[in-house]
């Protein structure tokens, strides 16, 4: 008989399940938190603090990513793309440093539908404070794993 009072309790217990996020609203998301400056069927330029990032999603591979260009990578030294490889494990928690295309980047990729308005908006601050604290810091802003700048600086001294 106890149980059953309990009954309703269990009720507000239940999972609820979002809607898959879309392109359109992946888009929408992005312009009510950033400034949009250009926005185009997959692709959408935008500001957040300053930095100019790039949302490029693909519907029927069901991924998306958020990146912003930092440097030529031609023109990075050896020990500073080791820091970043560093960062990637310790200090830029979903977003991550890449090289593509010739340059070094601050980039978030996931698959689009599993994604929360608050995951979209933590992915668009992590890409540009990873990219406002290169060369400095290394970080998403979110959240550091310890042992990280020890590590960094003994690697950086056989190099």
């Amino acid at each position: 008989m106890k149980l059953l009072r309990l009954l309703p309790l269990f009720a507000l217990c239940t999972p609820t399940f979002a809607q898959p996020t879309t392109q359109e609203s992946l888009h929408e998301t992005i312009a009510a938190y950033a400034t949009v400056i250009q926005a185009q069927e997959n692709v959408i330029i935008f500001e957040y603090e300053g930095s100019q990032l790039v949302c490029i999603s693909d519907v029927a591979a069901d991924r998306m990513r958020i990146v912003s260009e930092i440097v030529d990578a031609e023109k990075l030294p050896l020990e500073q793309l080791v820091i970043c490889m560093h960062a990637n494990f310790h200090s830029a928690l979903d977003a991550r440093y890449a090289v593509g295309n010739g340059y070094l980047y601050s980039a978030f990729i996931h698959p689009l539908s599993p994604l929360t308005t608050e995951q979209i908006e933590s992915a668009i601050r992590q890409v540009a404070h990873l990219k406002l604290t290169f060369g400095t810091e290394y970080s998403s802003g979110e959240l550091v794993f310890p042992g990280g700048a020890d590590e960094e600086e003994d690697s950086t001294r056989d190099i």
